[in-house]
């Protein structure tokens, strides 16, 4: 008796198939690779490059004798928009900071004008009768711990006591900033418009960032005081319209 084993064509796998498949995943692996690399590979060159910045920008003189223990020649030879240069001691941050002409271009284009996943610090755009009265310095937060990374660790008291100031470098001379306020906002929120004019309203806005704060600074602002407010995203991993500021008031 003849015994029926079927058509064996029938169940064998589509050799060809499943090898054209396999080589589609490995090619997309191998591009998910390149880019990923590609990307560390901006960081790092990023990182480096700020490095070496920041031994051009030191003068070695102390501030008050050429008006700036910054080169701000130096730095304005290879950027003409800088503007400031920031340091944060508790943060280990010692940047650049240019003045921007839109809230966009710095956010992908390095202090040397080249694309970068870091961007560089910048001064939001500013205008108004008294544009150095009210202004605002963006940074991105990325898992690299660069740039403005290290703000979020002013959501702590006890950091904020151990750093309750900064420096901010201009080329008139070195100013001291004093924290007193730290928060969560949303960037549709009025802290960002920086249009203020001295008076009654401004000191009633500035209140209002203070009373916002995580907690109670034991700082008190003096009517009219120049504040910067220091602007990043909330977490490293794409928090849409979510960020964290710190404000201070310009002491000397």
């Amino acid at each position: 008796m003849r015994s029926f084993r079927g058509d064996s064509r029938l169940v064998q796998p589509p050799a060809r198939g499943w090898l054209v498949l396999s080589i589609v995943l490995v090619l997309a692996g191998l591009g998910f690779l390149g880019l990923f690399g590609y990307e560390q590979y901006g960081y790092l060159r990023s990182d480096r490059y700020y490095m070496e910045l920041q031994q051009t920008a030191q003068t070695g003189a102390p501030a008050g004798e050429t008006g700036s223990k910054i080169d701000f020649a130096a730095l304005q030879a290879i950027n003409p928009d800088t503007a400031a240069w920031l340091e944060m001691p508790g943060l280990s941050l010692a940047l650049p900071v240019v003045q921007a002409q839109d809230n966009q271009t710095w956010l992908h284009q390095g202090f040397d004008g080249q694309p970068s996943p870091e961007g560089c610090l910048f001064f939001g755009v500013s205008s108004g009768e008294e544009p150095e009265l009210y202004r605002v310095i963006y940074g991105h937060n990325l898992h690299t711990g660069s740039m403005f990374s290290g703000l979020t660790a002013y959501r702590e008291a006890a950091f904020f006591q151990d750093y309750p100031t900064f420096t901010l470098c201009t080329p008139q001379g070195d100013e001291t900033w004093q924290i007193f306020s730290c928060h969560d906002a949303t960037d549709t929120e009025e802290l960002y418009r920086t249009e203020r004019t001295s008076g009654e309203d401004y000191d009633a806005f500035v209140a209002t960032l203070k009373a916002a704060s995580l907690y109670d600074t034991g700082i008190e602002v003096p009517q009219g005081a120049q504040v910067l407010t220091l602007s990043t995203c909330s977490t490293s991993y794409g928090s849409g319209l979510d960020r964290f500021v710190v404000h201070a008031f310009r002491v000397c």
